[in-house]
C-alpha cells in the first residue's frame, strides 16, 4: 500500500493500480464526496490509469449521480464492487447504469484486485500501441 487516507465516511487505501475503498456502515456517499476521488486521481495517480475497488463489508448508500461524476475522471478506468450482501449486489446493477467506465461485481476481494491490475495493464498496453 502506498498511502492510507481516512475520512468521516471511511478510508481509501492507495495502491499502484487501484484505490481500495472501505466505507463505514450506514454512510451515504454523495457527489460532494466524489471531489475526494477527483483529488486522488489528480494528485496520487497523476494521469496514470487506475481502478476503484469498493469493498462493501457493510451496508451503506451511494447516490447514483456519483457514478456520473466519477465517469468524468479520465484516468479512472473501472469500478469493482466487492460484496456478498444481497441488497448491495442488487444495488450494483442499478449503479452500473450510471457509469461509463468498466464495472464489475465480485464476492472475493482478491479477484477484484486481480481484475483491477489486469485492466490497468491492458489499458497501458493499448495506449502504448496506439502511439
Amino acid at each position: 500500500m502506498k498511502r492510507l487516507l481516512t475520512y468521516d465516511f471511511g478510508s481509501l487505501k492507495l495502491y499502484g493500480n487501484y484505490v481500495l475503498a472501505e466505507i463505514n456502515e450506514g454512510a451515504t456517499i454523495t457527489v460532494k464526496d466524489n471531489a475526494i476521488l477527483v483529488n486522488v486521481a489528480e494528485n496520487y495517480y497523476e494521469g496514470r490509469p487506475f481502478a476503484y475497488i469498493s469493498y462493501r463489508k457493510y451496508s451503506y448508500a451511494v447516490d447514483p449521480a456519483v457514478y456520473i461524476e466519477a465517469s468524468k475522471i479520465e484516468n479512472l478506468i473501472g469500478f469493482a464492487i466487492v460484496t456478498n450482501i444481497p441488497t448491495a449486489i442488487n444495488n450494483t446493477k442499478i449503479e452500473r447504469l450510471f457509469s461509463k467506465k468498466l464495472h464489475k461485481t465480485f464476492e472475493v476481494i482478491s479477484e477484484a484486485k486481480i481484475w483491477a491490475n489486469f485492466i490497468v495493464k491492458k489499458y497501458k498496453k493499448a495506449k502504448k500501441h496506439a502511439i
